[in-house]
């Protein structure tokens, strides 16, 4: 009937034969995770990988913004104004590099503080959402800002988890 207790699983009717199973299965020491699936998912997950790549593309980023950036903020036109052309333009490139290379390590080093700060908030929460980014722009805000004091390590704090927020809200975060 329905109502009837499930019945116990059937007996092995051969003891020795499971005896033997027992003896011969290869033994594996239990893992607390499990090994990646795809071959390049360990690569995305690792930490140093993630702050490897958005430290390169930061720096890349801020190589190509300095030099973007330099003729708009430069005060050479009124410095060279009555020097020769080649002069002018060795000048100018020697301030574009200066400049580019300023601003790649700047990139350089955000991005990978960022990068690792994200991923050790989500590692240690267990969870992947927007909030691993907004504790991770507190923390990379305050790194960033330590040599400067608790004020302003708070300030950076605060300023770069809202600018995460805002980047999250407005779709930027994640490309999944």
């Amino acid at each position: 009937s329905a109502s009837s207790p499930p019945s116990a699983p059937p007996k092995n009717p051969n003891p020795e034969l499971l005896r033997a199973r027992r003896l011969y299965m290869p033994f594996t020491f239990p893992t607390p995770w499990q090994p990646p699936v795809e071959p390049g998912q360990a690569f995305r997950e690792s930490c140093t990988m993630q702050a490897i790549v958005s430290g390169v593309v930061g720096g890349g980023a801020g190589l190509v913004l300095g030099a973007v950036l330099t003729p708009l903020n430069s005060q050479l036109q009124q410095e060279t104004e009555h020097l020769p052309l080649r002069e002018q333009m060795r000048r100018g490139v020697r301030e574009m590099g200066s400049q580019s290379r300023s601003w790649g390590k700047n990139l350089l080093v955000i991005g990978a503080v960022f990068s690792v700060s994200e991923c050790f908030v989500e590692k240690s929460r267990g969870r992947s959402d927007r909030w691993n980014s907004i504790f991770g722009g507190c923390l990379t805000g305050g790194v960033l800002a330590a040599g400067a004091g608790p004020q302003a390590m708070g300030v950076g704090c605060a300023g770069f988890a809202a600018f995460s927020a805002a980047i999250d809200a407005l779709g930027f975060g994640h490309f999944d």
